[in-house]
């Protein structure tokens, strides 16, 4: 029983989808000022795996956020901001976050969720939205870093709301042999529990850069329902593709989510 849950852990919150899904339901709060602080509701995704031998997984899992003065929680990430939200989202001003994230594993072979603590700084305005994130992990298992940069911009009408936006992200070489490498233990582990999905044990030698590209459409239905349209999908550097485990280039996961606030 644990290890199934494990499993589906791991298959439901991929790691491609992590910095989407930790924000797009809680964009149905957000979109007003002051109350509602609550948002819950469940997402619905599709992931098609870089490791060539899981395929396509089909996947739903609850979701739940609050949106406090100071203190928030989006998913898989709770943060603290140091510098108060403006009155008004549209002027120019900058954000300052201490953050915790849990972070897993590409696919659903390699069971592991660990965490990482950082900062997110933003400069936003009319113009969108840039963010810098770095992260190190805080649970012993890899002490890898991670340093990310972002860009998107919201396009509105009454009740729909598209955002697209890109990234860049560095990850350490310990780090991304957490995230795209394979042990001999977690073969031997696969093998064990009878998984469908054997990979090959890889290590990379130096870090990595990927890229992203994502997509989110927010309708909300009134002042308390919205429905949620996403994409995302990450170019993965060379030295993750030398993996021969990873058969395609990218991550790439879509989703259909609701959320109710309150």
């Amino acid at each position: 029983m644990k290890n199934t849950a494990m499993n589906l852990c791991g298959a439901l919150v991929v790691s491609s989808f992590m910095a989407l899904g930790s924000t797009v339901l809680t964009s149905a709060a957000t979109a007003q000022d002051g109350p509602p602080k609550w948002t819950v509701g469940g997402l619905t995704l599709v992931n098609e795996s870089p490791l060539g031998a899981e395929g396509t997984s089909f996947n739903a899992f609850p979701y739940i956020s609050y949106r406090g003065d100071r203190f928030y929680l989006q998913g898989l990430e709770a943060g603290y901001r140091l510098l108060p939200p403006p009155e008004n989202q549209d002027d120019l001003h900058l954000s300052l976050n201490v953050i915790v994230a849990a972070r897993t594993l590409a696919g659903s072979s390699r069971d592991k969720i660990t965490a990482d603590a950082g900062i997110k700084a933003g400069l936003h305005g009319s113009f969108g939205s840039v963010t810098a994130t770095v992260l190190q992990d805080i649970t012993d298992t890899h002490n890898g870093q991670e340093v990310s940069l972002g860009y998107n911009y919201s396009f509105r009408s009454d009740k729909l709301v598209i955002t697209p936006g890109i990234s860049v992200k560095w990850q350490s070489r310990k780090l991304a042999n957490h995230m795209w490498g394979v042990t001999a233990r977690q073969r031997e582990k696969m093998i064990e529990d009878g998984k469908d999905a054997i990979l090959p044990v890889y290590q990379l030698s130096d870090d990595v850069i990927n890229y992203s590209a994502e997509l989110m459409a927010l309708y909300r239905i009134d002042d308390r329902w919205s429905v949620i349209g996403f994409a995302n999908s990450t170019y993965l550097d060379s030295k993750v593709r030398e993996n021969p485990g990873i058969t395609k280039k990218y991550d790439l996961t879509i989703g259909l989510g609701v959320g109710y606030s309150f």
